[in-house]
């Protein structure tokens, strides 16, 4: 495929409808619906289904279109990495670091950069380490700095090592130790960074190592607060030894054995730092290891970064190509299409550094490649290579070019490799759509028997009510949806009824109204509005309760709880407050407590996906896994045992 074809399917997907798409792209809806159809061919799957007129990717089709979407930001990040180093244009560098870090080290080197590049704007966002390498990946970010365990989605240069110490109250009977095994602190409460930091997710590593889990007393991302939570001897903690402050109330201990985490510097892969980023990178490497608690790295890029900043380079030393040797200007995305044989070819030219022998490689004619290789230098307006002792050499250009040819013909292999998986049934994504209430119960039983059965599959679940539930599974963002409806059957969905109920009124037991009947209610519409047991906001029997309560009190009631599925249950049995509730939450002995309403309200909880999409084989064991999970959380009595 080419890019020009993935610009049409990301624009289908973009509006949602084919003449519109077809209005944007300047081509004829019947010219679109056939280039739509013979992509579909070429994957094997429907990539679009049809409802209310509009256009829903499949769960392939979504893969299809984000592959789409990154092949064009990584040409688009080609064409304006080729600008930069022809010095047309100037833009602005996007800077990621850790929270609570990043400002220090913005300022710090903010001043400097800006005196060598005043025409380039310098902008930071704070990320966590974990979210660093998907901003860069999707073009968000140009560079980051953080710890944390390398992405293979972006390129990692290790810069620094901090050594990670147990900070504990200096009465801790551990603190007079010179070392501290993580076992021995076993039954002693912890103060942990949030589950994003990279400090948080080693220590949970840790932790599983040393066959345990921490008692967690207090977690904030906010370190202010989490010092201070540890100088108030509320717990122990585990802190970077290069944020280290020593005071008389805590005690600093490495652990036994020594626990490192590597500082990165990290950027887009196959991407050539421009001479404005390499000195950043430079300037932030330099701030780091000017810090003598870090253990800088052997990183051979890490001397050049140093270098770099003490020596201003010029373009010419830099081997790149003067300005004139570029070209006027470079295309936009739109008007360079790259076809991916095309890319090969390039990149067959730089491993072979010869015309004659990628073409054997090939089997194309030399005179036919060169016609290749002429025609992208004209579509990039720039040449790629040059003669040099009868080898062909990449000039700066060609080197970026076939750097993010590369990456494209990744995205691309990942791409059909994805679609060959989901249709043999392995590998890829499945994504469930829940009602909150059922959520714990699909992660704690459904996602860890799943996984490791079938470790190449990512199992995603989303919490959603009904209404969310529906346009998900309409407009194909979700596989699978489980919700509470008062309808067994829905238009364009094919649904399986796990388990039938039907609302009834739960008193509190010792306060049922003098003279209550099963069946009847409130006698005469005399009793007060009562506290109620109240399902989490956002779920589909809180919108019932919500619906019905009104019909039921005179004023709204007050609500005594909201809780999830397993906490309500044991509430409502345990009798705390009045609640309107499924029978299937209630013990069979509280069933004496419960009345049935009139009219009846029944109660589906349905299992359902999209009748125009095919589900891959390995959901028919996935769906079965479900089934089974939640009928023992409901265990199903008959809804008959709250009437008379």
């Amino acid at each position: 495929m080419n890019t020009k074809q993935y610009y049409y399917l990301s624009t289908i997907a973009a509006y949602g409808n084919l003449s519109h798409a077809a209005q944007a792209l300047h081509v004829s809806p019947s010219a679109l619906s056939k280039f739509l159809t013979e992509c579909e061919h070429t994957f094997g799957f429907t990539l679009f289904l049809r409802y209310n007129r509009r256009l829903y990717p499949t769960a392939v089709g979504r893969h299809v279109v984000d592959c789409a979407q990154k092949i064009l930001d990584e040409q688009n990040r080609m064409l304006l990495t080729m600008k930069e180093v022809a010095g047309l244009s100037r833009k602005s560098i996007r800077l990621a670091t850790a929270p609570n870090r990043g400002a220090i080290i913005f300022s710090k080197i903010y001043n400097e950069f800006s005196r060598r590049y005043p025409d380039i704007s310098l902008s930071l966002t704070e990320l966590y380490a974990s979210e660093q390498a998907g901003a860069i990946a999707r073009g968000a970010v140009d560079l980051a700095l953080g710890a944390g365990t390398p992405s293979p989605e972006v390129t990692n240069v290790p810069i620094a090592y901090e050594e990670l110490l147990v900070s504990l109250p200096a009465s801790h009977p551990l603190a007079q130790q010179e070392k501290i095994r993580l076992k021995d602190l076993r039954d002693t409460p912890f103060v942990l960074q949030g589950p994003r930091h990279s400090i948080r997710i080693i220590a949970e590593q840790l932790f599983r190592q040393a066959g345990f889990q921490p008692v967690v007393s207090f977690e904030s991302n906010d370190v202010i607060l989490l010092d201070s939570m540890m100088h108030q001897a509320v717990g122990v903690g585990l802190v970077s030894n290069a944020h280290v402050f020593p005071c008389d109330e805590l005690a600093y201990r490495p652990l036994d054995p020594p626990v490192y985490q590597t500082l990165h510097l990290r950027f887009p892969l196959g991407h050539t730092l421009t001479e404005p980023e390499r000195y950043l990178a430079g300037l932030l490497t330099a701030e780091r290891i000017a810090d003598l608690r870090y253990k800088p790295t052997d990183e051979p890029l890490v001397k050049e970064l140093l270098q770099e900043i003490r020596s201003p380079s010029e373009l010419a030393d830099n081997g790149r190509l003067p300005r004139e040797d570029m070209g006027t200007a470079l295309q936009t995305m739109q008007e360079v299409n790259l076809d991916s044989k095309i890319l090969e070819y390039l990149i067959s030219i730089v491993e072979e550094q010869s015309l004659s022998r990628a073409a054997e490689r090939h089997f194309l004619a030399q005179s036919a490649l060169s016609r290749h290789l002429r025609s992208v230098e004209e579509m990039v307006e720039t040449p790629l290579f040059t003669r040099q002792h009868n080898r062909l050499r990449p000039t700066s250009a060609g080197t970026i070019f076939v750097n993010n040819a590369r990456n494209i013909l990744r995205i691309e292999k990942e791409m059909f490799a994805h679609a060959n998986a989901y249709r043999q049934g392995h590998g890829g994504n499945l994504y469930i759509s829940c009602d909150p209430l059922f959520s714990q119960a699909l992660r704690e039983h459904v996602v860890p028997v799943f996984q490791a059965r079938h470790p190449d599959i990512g199992l995603n679940i989303r919490e959603e009510n009904q209404e969310q539930t529906l346009e998900s599974l309409m407009n194909s963002s979700t596989d699978l949806g489980i919700f509470l409806s008062s309808e067994p059957k829905h238009t364009l969905l094919h649904c399986e009824v796990l388990t039938l109920t039907e609302m009834v009124y739960c008193f509190a037991p010792g306060f049922c109204p003098e003279g209550w009947q099963p069946g009847c209610l409130f006698p005469n519409g005399r009793l007060p509005p009562r506290p109620q047991l109240m399902a989490q906001a956002g779920s589909s029997l809180r919108a019932i309760q919500d619906s019905l309560l009104p019909q039921m009190f005179p004023e709204t009631p007050p609500i005594a709880c909201d809780a999830r599925m397993s906490l309500l249950r044991q509430l409502a049995n345990l009798g705390i407050a009045d609640a309107l509730l499924p029978l299937n939450l209630m013990d069979r002995c509280h069933h004496e407590h419960c009345a049935a309403l009139d009219p009846p309200q029944p109660l589906y909880l349905l299992l359902a996906h999209h009748v125009g999409r095919t589900l891959p084989a390995v959901s028919a064991e996935l769906i079965s896994l479900i089934r089974e999970t939640l009928s023992d959380v409901l265990a199903l009595p008959s809804a008959k045992a709250a009437r008379p």
